[in-house]
């Protein structure tokens, strides 16, 4: 059987770990981007992807970019407006349906393990970024393709160059400001090793059809964090957990804040496990940030 997948968002933090797992178990790997000459494309290009320029909200270009193709990565960034991402996906799934596509992939989120998830997202300014994935998920379960559904942690690489500026700014100055808590752990994940979990799951369609797959690293609190970010970096950072009324007043005007809310608590519905039992080896934090010595802040 031909061994072709197209990485949706292939230059983004789960893609590039895809295409590189993909690679690495030697499939062709169609890596759709949306500018070829992008550093990051070209990189992808460089370890032996196809690249296939083209965007998820035009049609057309995933009809070019899914032919011969047996295997889709789904990926999708949130968006607020009502139903746009179910319906850019409902598009997507039909080419692939089309196309003679016969296994999805379909990376969410992990708070979709809580069965009470619109009861405690109600009212919240990021409760789309959750819910829509929800949503896309149903799809995915009646396209009719084999399909895996994959819920990953937090990513490392919000601890890095270049995504800690938009994570967490004050990390640039030394300073950590967080609404976790010292003590919650939080579900922390390698995109690496999201892209071995999906290389696994399209390598061996019977074991992983049907399945939703938590996919964690390791869980652990924030004194962790920083004693691993300190010894990369080699430098101290100063912690402050924000107030209850910090929280609520900055959860109003920053969604990050009000995601970071959204990360606590969800040890009580992976199993680690259960996780370990798929056999695929899982980075520790300390690991990633050793590869990647050279984004690390301060």
């Amino acid at each position: 059987m031909a061994k072709t997948a197209l990485v949706l968002r292939a230059t983004g933090a789960q893609g590039v770990g895809v295409t590189k797992a993909l690679l690495k178990a030697s499939w062709t790997v169609h890596a759709l981007v949306r500018d070829p000459e992008d550093g990051r494309a070209l990189a992808l290009k460089n370890i032996g992807a196809t690249l296939k320029q083209g965007d998820l909200s035009e049609p057309s270009s995933i009809e070019a970019a899914i032919q011969g193709c047996n295997a889709l990565f789904l990926n999708q960034m949130p968006t607020p407006k009502d139903g746009a991402e179910a319906a850019e996906a409902a598009a997507i799934i039909d080419i692939a349906n089309k196309a003679g596509v016969k296994h999805v992939v379909h990376s969410t989120t992990l708070p979709l393990n809580d069965p009470n998830v619109k009861e405690h997202l109600k009212g919240q300014s990021l409760a789309f970024a959750i819910l829509g994935k929800g949503d896309v998920e149903d799809l995915v379960r009646a396209s009719g393709l084999t399909w895996t559904i994959i819920r990953p942690g937090f990513f490392n690489t919000n601890f890095i160059a270049p995504l800690v500026g938009k994570m967490f700014p004050d990390l640039l100055q030394g300073k950590f400001i967080n609404s976790y808590g010292p003590d919650k752990p939080l579900p922390l994940v390698d995109p690496d090793d999201i892209g071995a979990f999906v290389a696994a799951a399209f390598q061996d369609p019977e074991r992983f059809a049907g399945k939703i797959v938590n996919v964690v690293s390791e869980f652990e609190p924030v004194p962790y964090i920083i004693d691993e970010i300190e010894k990369a970096s080699g430098k101290k950072v100063e912690v402050h957990y924000r107030t209850d009324e910090e929280n609520e007043e900055e959860g109003k005007k920053n969604v990050m804040v009000a995601g970071q809310k959204t990360t606590v608590g969800l040890e009580r519905f992976v199993d680690m496990d259960e996780v370990r039992s798929w056999g695929i080896p899982l980075t520790t934090l300390g690991e990633f940030l050793k590869k990647h010595k050279d984004a690390v802040v301060p």
